[in-house]
């Protein structure tokens, strides 16, 4: 028996030294034990008591398909409370006279009221004469909204002149135009139109901003207005937004929130990820930026592993339970003690190995 134990002995060791230094490995690669799962509710809460009810259905949707929201009796009672008010007649009618008395709305119908005479050329009549009364009182004038404006009156000429060939360019300026209203334009695009209607203004031509207008025009056709409006306001320079309709073109109108619950910094790491399912990125993306670091940095498979290995992975048997007992202890087990049980397993060998040799020698 004594003999039995002498020789487990070191077996067991080398045991826990080799699954300590795997699990410290693990960890040097990236500590899962920080990511936590973004709670939707808080912000949905807000948002329904700011009564901005279009974005809370968005934000809310965008994680009930996740078994931590859906599950949750919670999700389902402020899904209802939204889309009953969302669609109710009064509520409706509210928004759509919104956006013809005010120019701006959170919902697409008020939206479409507001856009509407700004798509006509008395819209950007009305805005030049509104400015124009504000330099002639010596009151700040908006150079942007001028810009857009002037911008707006040739191509509705251009439009009228090329039988609607150029329709796309003006609906562009149009969605521009009632972003400035409601603050969502960043300074660089404001800058960027100052200039370029100067030089339209010379030309008498709105050609000079067809490649301005292009990216800004492929995420209106793709995602629809108010997400158009959010991604725009978060580029910081024309390459960012080109940057951001390529995302467009793979998440849709979820690429609003991915960046949103991801922040802006996380797009290079998306898009260097092109062989990762696209549902396992917006699985990452509810843990915040740190999941989507934590899925680079680890590996789509591993990462589904040690998050939610169970629901994604079909594996089961031996394997599948070893998986899961490494995934819990690497979750559980501080790294403190993981050094000291792989120092004082290494301690253990090389005093038996000294041991052997001043016996052997």
């Amino acid at each position: 028996m004594r003999f039995l134990l002498k020789l487990l002995t070191p077996i067991i060791i080398l045991i826990l030294v080799s699954l300590s230094l795997s699990l410290l490995e693990e960890r040097k690669v990236f500590d899962t034990r920080t990511l936590v799962q973004i709670d939707p509710f808080p912000r949905t809460e807000q948002l329904i008591k700011e009564e901005k009810y279009a974005e809370a259905h968005e934000h809310l949707l965008y994680f009930i398909e996740y078994d931590y929201v859906k599950q949750n009796p919670k999700a389902k009672e402020l899904l209802k409370t939204i889309e009953e008010k969302r669609a109710s007649y009064t509520y409706k009618r509210d928004k759509f006279f919104e956006g013809v008395v005010t120019g701006k709305s959170d919902e697409d119908i008020g939206k479409a009221s507001a856009i509407a005479s700004d798509f006509l050329i008395i819209g950007d009549i009305r805005d030049l004469s509104i400015e124009g009364s504000h330099y002639v009182q010596d009151e700040k004038v908006d150079k942007v909204m001028v810009a857009l404006s002037s911008l707006g009156i040739i191509a509705t000429a251009s439009t009228i002149y090329t039988l609607g060939a150029t329709a796309p360019l003006k609906s562009s300026l149009s969605l521009l135009k009632y972003g400035k209203r409601i603050n969502k334009l960043p300074s660089w695009l404001g800058k960027e139109l100052i200039k370029q209607a100067k030089i339209s203004k010379n030309t008498n031509s709105i050609n000079n901003i067809k490649t301005l207008m292009k990216p800004i025009n492929n995420l209106y056709e793709k995602i629809g207005l108010a997400n158009t409006l959010n991604l725009i306001k978060k580029s910081k320079s024309f390459t960012a937004l080109t940057n951001i309709v390529q995302l467009s073109t793979r998440f849709g109108k979820k690429t609003n929130i991915l960046i949103q619950t991801t922040g802006a910094k996380s797009i290079k790491e998306i898009k260097s990820m092109v062989n990762v399912k696209n549902s396992s990125i917006l699985y990452a993306s509810t843990y915040g930026s740190k999941g989507i670091t934590a899925l680079k940095r680890m590996g789509e498979s591993r990462f589904l592993k040690r998050t939610k290995w169970t629901a994604n992975l079909t594996k089961t048997g031996y394997k599948g339970n070893l998986d899961s007992l490494f995934t819990k202890l690497l979750n559980t087990i501080p790294s403190a003690i993981l050094f000291g049980m792989a120092f004082l397993g290494l301690f253990y060998f090389v005093f038996k190995f000294s041991f052997l040799v001043r016996k052997v020698f």
